[in-house]
Order: structure tokens, then sequence, then C-alpha cells
């Protein structure tokens, strides 16, 4: 999904009051919702428009399901290349953009922020951080691995998105890799291409480009395959079968995967990144319980926040009853003592106050801790 589509979808739920962040990226696509409203038929129907299948891979959770879910993806342990970097960048620009227009509520600031809180604290505290990766840059390094010491290698770069800028980015590290740009977003191609030292191409030239590339790298995010056997089977033979090596960032898949039968193209899609490019390989099991360990600790501040918001409205009535207790009180008492100077009728009142007080303490107490 677009950002384009994201900001209609939230204007959308602006005008309905509904309260929504909306989180999509090159392969995942989530709706936070709070409220009595049906997210999942709303989500379900905006996926249909867009293209999307949603019975394929729609799942829901809610309550602190909900909320723990979005703390392991945004700590990158619900990711494909586990703890992967870019994740916490597109959570807070997803909720950025739900702030904006208007579609969330205190509670989902509170637990946004503090998803965010937890995805730094991995980076910043754990094994997981001090190995970062992310899908654009696992993939890079998977074709430098496969090439070995070959230099002046030829790619074509699919894509115009988050992913794609990621590739870029990363190649931009290896001088020797001369990057063609190729989307159907011509301007915003440009603008990447620009930026990252890439050649840009017309979609139309991909065959023909095929011919003499080293790489075809796919970050596209259609709903579904862009590139088709028929297409690779084409290349393989106008290349003689001299190995094409193709690689897949897209979920739902965006090259057509029978193309893995056909001789000379080597494919590999996220689940293979996933199988051969963990960032901390031999310290997983400790990476992830520092990570988890992180989780739980800012779960338990959050339920404590939340708590704390909840019992707000009740102590406000408390203290509020409180005073009026202390009110009727000290007022039956000085009409039956009209002979008190001014001085003693002030400590007559301030000692209602205080007993009032004194009785409610452990009652606020016990309501802010449970």
């Amino acid at each position: 999904m677009s950002q384009a589509d994201v900001v209609t979808a939230l204007q959308e739920l602006h005008q309905a009051s509904q309260s929504a962040v909306l989180l999509s990226t090159c392969n995942r696509c989530e709706l936070y919702w709070s409220g009595s409203w049906d997210g999942a038929a709303w989500f379900h129907q905006l996926a249909l428009e867009r293209g999307v299948d949603p019975p394929l891979s729609l799942s829901r959770c809610q309550g602190m399901a909900a909320v723990r879910h979005l703390f392991l993806v945004t700590a990158g342990l619900d990711s494909q290349i586990l703890g992967e970097t870019e994740i916490l960048g597109q959570v807070r620009r997803a909720y950025d953009a739900a702030r904006a227009s208007g579609t969330t509520t205190r509670e989902m600031d509170l637990i946004f922020s503090a998803a965010l809180a937890a995805g730094r604290r991995v980076r910043r505290e754990t094994l997981l951080g001090r190995h970062p990766s992310s899908v654009s840059s696992a993939a890079v390094d998977l074709a430098i691995e496969h090439w070995g010491n070959s230099r002046d290698r030829r790619v074509i770069l699919l894509g115009g998105g988050e992913a794609a800028e990621g590739v870029l980015r990363a190649f931009n590290q290896h001088p020797t890799v001369a990057v063609t740009l190729l989307s159907r977003q011509p301007d915003r191609a440009r603008v990447l291409a620009n930026a990252w030292g890439a050649e840009v191409g017309t979609w139309v030239g991909l065959d023909e480009r095929l011919a003499s590339a080293d790489l075809l790298m796919v970050a596209t995010a259609s709903a579904r395959p862009v590139v088709t056997a028929a297409q690779l089977s084409g290349a393989s033979i106008t290349r003689n079968h001299r190995e094409l090596l193709v690689i897949d960032l897209a979920v739902p898949r965006n090259v057509d995967p029978v193309s893995r039968n056909i001789a000379g193209i080597r494919l590999y899609d996220l689940d293979d990144l996933q199988r051969l490019c963990c960032p901390v390989s031999g310290t997983q099991s400790s990476a992830l319980a520092e990570a988890e360990g992180v989780i739980e600790d800012e779960l338990l501040r959050l339920g404590l926040s939340l708590r704390s918001r909840v019992a707000a409205p009740v102590l406000a009535d408390l203290h509020r009853l409180s005073r009026e207790m202390a009110q009727q009180e000290s007022e039956w008492a000085l009409a039956q003592l009209d002979s008190l100077s001014a001085a003693e009728r002030e400590i007559v009142r301030k000692m209602a106050e205080r007993l009032v007080r004194r009785v409610l303490y452990p009652v606020s107490q016990r309501i802010r801790s449970e």
C-alpha cells in the first residue's frame, strides 16, 4: 500500500471519527485501532480495494496481545530478518501520520510511545542493536557474498519505496556495482537515483536489460507478481543460461516462484534471507532473551501508566467526595459551636479535611495499585 493510500485511508478514518494507526511497509500491512467499531471489516474492505487478498494472511489479536505484537514488531523481533532496523522508523512514521490526521487517542499515544521506547532500548542495549541489519542490507550482503571476489557487477532494481532506497543505500558502499533503478514512479526514481548514484531506466526496458544483468532485485509493492516465469525463461535463453541472481523482497511475492525451476535462474525470497542472513548468527538465543527482557520491562511500565490513567477519574471522584464530606461535617460541627473565634473555626475546618484525607489515603493507594 502506497503512502498516498495510507494518507487517504487516515483521512477517511478521521472523517468517520475512528481511532487507528495504519502501518504499511514492503512486507506487512497492519491496522491498530481502539473503540467499538469493526476495524477488521474496514481493513478487509480497504485491502480488497487496494488489490490485496487479505483472507490469505489476515490475522487478528486484541487487548494486551495486540500491544505485545506491536512491541515485537517495533523491536524487529517479528521481521523477516531478526532485529532489522528499518521497522522502527516505519512504525514511528505510521504513528506520526496518524497523529497528524487526528486518528489517535491518549491511550494509543501511550502505547505507541512505549513501543517506540522499547524498540530504541533494544537497539541500544542488546546484541541485536550491536549487530544491526535490515531486509535491504541483508539482500545486498547476500548478493556480494554470492559473487565472491568478482567486481564490476550490473544490478537492476525494481521499485521506488523504502525497501528500494535501502538497497540503493547498501549498494552505495560497493562502488564497482552499477545499479539501474526501474520504477513506475519516474519522478520518485529520479530523486532516489540522484541521491545514491544510480542510473534510471524505463520499466518497458526490463527484458532488454536482463540480458546483461548480474542481479535482478525486486522491491515493489504489487499484490501480484511483476516478474513472470516467462520473462525470466526468455532472459535465460538470451543469456545462454548464464546465471542470473534474482532476489525478491516483496510480500506477497512479486517474482513468480515457478522461476526457481528455470535453468540459469537463482531465486531467493524473504524466507531465504531469514534463513541465510540472521544478523546475530551464533548468538540468536541470547540476543532474543535480551530483547524480550527489554520488551517485558517496557510492557510493565506501560501497564502501570495505563492503570494509572484508568484510575484517574475514580481518584478524581474520590477527592471531590472527600472535599464535600469535609465541608459538610465541618459545617455541622460549627453550627453547634457558634461561640468559636474565626481562628478556631478555621482549625475545625482543617481538622475535618485532614481526617477525611487520612481515611481515604489507603483507599486511593489501593485503587492506584490495582
